[in-house]
C-alpha cells in the first residue's frame, strides 16, 4: 500500500468517526434536554410548596471545634436554568439550585492567633456566614480572634448536561453534610421516582436517590477479564387502570402531592 493510499484510509477512519461522534451528539441531545427539563419541570413546583411550607430539616450538621447544628428551618428555595442552541434548536444546559437550613441563633467562639487563619478558612470552605473581631495586645499585636457565626447553612445544586458523554450530573454542595457530592445519571433514569429521591434530599430526608447512581460496566472486572451475565428472573407488567376523571388527578401520590395537600388543608 502506497503512501497515497495509506492516508485516504486515514482520513476515510477519521471522517466515519467524526460522522459517529455527529450522531451520538445528536442522540444525546434530545434525551439529555428532555432529563433537565423534566428535573427543572419537577423542582420548580416543589419547591413552590416548599417556599409555603419552609419544612423543619431533620439532618444536623457537625462544624469541627465547634458545634453540631440542628433545628433547622429550610426556606428561599430557587431555581434558575441556562439554555443555549444546538442544532437550531435551544437546548438546557444546567440549572441552578439554592435554599438556605437556619435558626435565628449565633455561635460565638475564639480562636487564638495561630488558630486564626486555618478557622477562617474552614467557615469559608462550607459557606459559613461569620463576622469576627480581632483583639491586639499593646504591641498592636493580633492575640485572639472572637468569631459570630450564623446558624444557616446554605446548600446549593447544579444540575448538568453533559451532552459529550449523555448523562446528567448533579453537584450537591451542603446538601447531605458539609461539602459536595456529586452523582451522575443516565437520562433515561432521571424518572419521576429519582426526582421524588432527589426531593427527599432537599428536605433533608433519608433518600435513596444514590441507587439512581451510574454504575460501572459489569462487564469487566478488574483484572480486564468478561464476567457472565446473571440470568433475570422475567419481569410482568400489570396493566394500569384507565385514568379517572379530575377528581383523581388531583389526588396525586408522591412526596410532592403529600405537600400540596398540606397546603390544601383547611384552616379551622
Amino acid at each position: 500500500m502506497g503512501l497515497l493510499d495509506e492516508l485516504k484510509k486515514e482520513a476515510d477512519t477519521l471522517k466515519n468517526q467524526e460522522a459517529d461522534r455527529t450522531q451520538t451528539l445528536k442522540a444525546n441531545a434530545a434525551v439529555v434536554d428532555q432529563a433537565l427539563r423534566k428535573t427543572f419541570h419537577y423542582m420548580n413546583d416543589l419547591f413552590k410548596q416548599l417556599n409555603v411550607v419552609k419544612p423543619a430539616c431533620p439532618r444536623v450538621y457537625d462544624l469541627p471545634t465547634v458545634a453540631k447544628i440542628d433545628g433547622l428551618t429550610q426556606s428561599d428555595y430557587r431555581i434558575d436554568y441556562r439554555t443555549s442552541l444546538r442544532e437550531n434548536s435551544e437546548h438546557f444546559e444546567n440549572l441552578v439550585i439554592t435554599f438556605k437550613r437556619s435558626k435565628p441563633e449565633q455561635f460565638s467562639v475564639r480562636r487564638e492567633a495561630e488558630q486564626i487563619e486555618r478557622f477562617r478558612d474552614l467557615l469559608w470552605q462550607n459557606n459559613i456566614r461569620f463576622v469576627s473581631e480581632p483583639f491586639r495586645n499593646e504591641r498592636r499585636v493580633v492575640v485572639y480572634e472572637t468569631f459570630k457565626i450564623n446558624c444557616e447553612i446554605l446548600c446549593s445544586a447544579e444540575v448538568v448536561g453533559d451532552y459529550e458523554e449523555g448523562v446528567i450530573r448533579f453537584k450537591l454542595r451542603n446538601v447531605e453534610d458539609f461539602g459536595p457530592t456529586v452523582y451522575t445519571l443516565e437520562p433515561e433514569r432521571v424518572t419521576d421516582n429519582a426526582l421524588e429521591e432527589l426531593a427527599k434530599l432537599f428536605i433533608g430526608k433519608e433518600s435513596q436517590f444514590k441507587e439512581y447512581n451510574r454504575r460501572p460496566s459489569q462487564t469487566g472486572s478488574a483484572t480486564g477479564a468478561f464476567r457472565a451475565q446473571p440470568k433475570m428472573a422475567p419481569q410482568y407488567v400489570v396493566a394500569p387502570e384507565p385514568a379517572k376523571p379530575k377528581e383523581e388527578e388531583q389526588k396525586k401520590s408522591g412526596l410532592l402531592g403529600s405537600i400540596k395537600s398540606v397546603l390544601n388543608k383547611p384552616i379551622i
